[in-house]
């Protein structure tokens, strides 16, 4: 990130971000899987009558942990970042921010992350967070939510994304001109901020399929 006074906060995506995953949504009927859909043939896959999504896979963490393909680039920038926010004592954090609901097995799930070698035993530094809990709104707006959240509590000046997913990019990028009013208040009061001065800078990052990042800006 661009040298601003202050902490900064990343949220990475993990499907297709920071890992290559197979996990797929099953149409159900009459008791019996008729159909596999990954994320892209979900998102415009319209249930016929007597048919329900399964999202079981989605939950499963030996799946995730035995099937899902680290995406080399990213994994590498996630270390190079925990290191460099332990060795400055910094309250700058990364937060993995996936559209999944919670995994069967927490343990075994995370297993997955320190076989890569990724820190995860400092929460305050590298935190998985799960917006697919939220239960209502698009993914994109349930991702917002949970950014907003973070940024609550004043102590962020820079605010970055990493997701293959334009839409929640878009949603992400608004934010810089439609900040809540009491989150600029509370970032001002913790920096110290003239009116003049920019509270939070937000940077967002578009992975594409060919594993390379795409600047984006409103």
């Amino acid at each position: 990130m661009t040298s601003l006074k202050g902490y900064g906060i990343t949220f990475v995506d993990l499907d297709e971000t920071l890992f290559h995953t197979f996990a797929k949504i099953n149409v159900v009927f009459d008791g019996k899987i008729v159909k596999s859909l990954s994320n892209k043939e979900f998102n415009i896959y319209t249930l016929r009558e007597g048919e329900q999504f399964d999202f079981s896979e989605f939950h499963d963490s030996k799946l995730f942990k035995e099937t899902s393909v680290p995406i080399p680039e990213m994994v590498a920038r996630i270390k190079k970042m925990i290191k460099k926010i332990k060795e400055n004592k910094s309250f700058s954090r990364i937060i993995v921010l996936t559209a999944r609901q919670d995994f069967w097995d927490k343990d075994l799930f995370l297993q997955a992350f320190i076989e890569q070698g990724i820190d995860v035993s400092d929460k305050n530094v590298f935190y998985i967070d799960r917006a697919g809990n939220i239960r209502e709104g698009t993914i994109a707006e349930k991702k917002r939510k949970k950014i907003l959240e973070y940024l609550k509590t004043g102590i962020y000046r820079r605010c970055r994304i990493i997701d293959d997913d334009l839409e929640n990019i878009n949603a992400f990028l608004e934010l810089e001109n439609n900040l809540p009013k009491d989150i600029v208040k509370k970032v001002r009061e913790t920096y110290s901020l003239s009116e003049r001065e920019v509270p939070i800078k937000f940077y967002a990052l578009h992975m594409l399929p060919d594993g390379k990042l795409e600047k984006k800006s409103n």
